[in-house]
């Protein structure tokens, strides 16, 4: 059994994988110790009773606001609005004063710095602490509670803030990627929006719009009436997208270098580890290779601390060439990771040269493996 596998076989990197598919509000916890001001972004949060009124707050025992929660007795939850993004990825970094340039208002029990302009309010006083894997669970008894009109909540979906509206449409747009790089619409054969989006249970104009990106990607072209159809994928077509995620990482090493801190370095390290095993483990574990892969480069791109720019990173992304293209007893042998291991060995010794020089060789690696397998199969997948 893998380390990074549960007692009950669910692979701990999948499990972050499937519940980030899971649309929240986005908070910031936050509470006082000694006069210095602590906060950090949590999602985890939830009403708990309404009789008597309670909260509950999950924090990871690593966070330094978890101490200062424990310490001061008290927390605010400051559940965000649609334009405060921002704040959201300011306090979800370690390191820091968070509170620089943030407007404050001190709650009349326990001197809570709230930040201001957020959606609503709510001051707890914490009642029990159970525990549970890395995280404490705080619930708190609610002492103040307030909000404002005229404001929609901040969400968060698979790596990205946004309003609620937009979280629905990023989630109709990676379920419609989805689809078309799988295949389930062969090549040659007509995207149909209404049905997809019976299909993946989503809104059918948020289909329709995620196909029209998906034409602006060049994974999907309009025939002569005008219906949507795969885009067969071509050497040309995948040395774009290589070099595109290319230009974006390497910009990442080049501006964000010293950003990357050890919590980062180490969750790299696990997928570097992963990445090994999945190879060894045999035939089957191609799409799970895959995913581990696309987590690996998320989390490198995700130092840069842009959503924006994650996003774009992840439209760049073709897995079905692998899917499509590579036999069961094939691809362990020719889906050579090593660059990624030098890359790894190289953050961990904050050697910016020789990162760029695995990154550079990992994507020249991929065009050509991309290169054989596509003219193997008549020069499209």
């Amino acid at each position: 059994m893998s380390t990074n596998t549960t007692e009950f076989g669910v692979d701990q990197l999948v499990f972050r994988n499937v519940v980030g598919h899971f649309a929240s509000g986005v908070t910031v916890i936050t509470t006082v110790v000694d006069g210095e001001l602590f906060g950090t972004t949590a999602s985890a949060v939830s009403s708990l009773s309404m009789e008597p009124p309670m909260m509950l707050a999950c924090l990871n025992r690593s966070s330094s606001t978890h101490d200062a929660v424990v310490k001061a007795g008290w927390f605010g939850i400051n559940i965000l609005a649609e334009d405060q993004g921002g704040l959201a990825m300011k306090f979800g970094r370690k390191g820091g004063d968070k509170f620089e340039g943030v407007s404050v208002t001190r709650s009349g029990h326990g001197g809570v710095p709230l930040l201001d302009g957020a959606l609503a309010q709510i001051v707890c006083k914490v009642e029990e602490t159970p525990t549970g894997g890395t995280h404490t669970v705080f619930f708190g008894l609610v002492a103040e509670a307030s909000a404002r009109e005229g404001a929609e909540p901040l969400a968060y979906y698979r790596g990205t803030f946004g309003r609620l509206e937009r979280v629905k449409e990023l989630a109709a747009y990676d379920a419609v990627r989805e689809w078309v790089l799988h295949r389930r619409t062969p090549l040659g054969q007509e995207l149909d929006p209404a049905a997809i989006a019976a299909e993946v249970k989503a809104d059918p104009n948020h289909v329709h719009n995620a196909l029209v990106k998906l034409t602006a990607e060049a994974l999907v072209t309009r025939g002569r009436q005008a219906e949507f159809l795969p885009t067969p994928i071509t050497r040309g077509l995948m040395d774009s997208v290589y070099d595109g995620r290319a230009t974006i990482e390497l910009g990442v090493l080049a501006s964000h270098f010293d950003k990357f801190t050890d919590e980062d370095v180490a969750a790299l390290a696990a997928l570097t580890d992963e990445l090994g095993r999945l190879r060894a483990s045999g035939k089957d574990a191609l799409d799970e290779f895959l995913k581990v892969n696309v987590m690996y480069h998320d989390r490198l791109v995700s130092v840069a601390g842009s959503a924006q720019l994650t996003d774009a990173f992840r439209r760049l992304g073709i897995g079905t060439v692998w899917r499509q293209a590579l036999a069961g007893d094939e691809w362990a042998r020719q889906m050579d990771h090593s660059h990624i291991v030098d890359l790894t060995k190289a953050l961990k010794a904050r050697d910016a040269a020789k990162a760029v020089e695995a990154l550079q060789a990992h994507t020249a690696f991929g065009k050509q493996l991309a290169a054989e397998v596509i003219d193997r199969h008549g020069g499209a997948v």
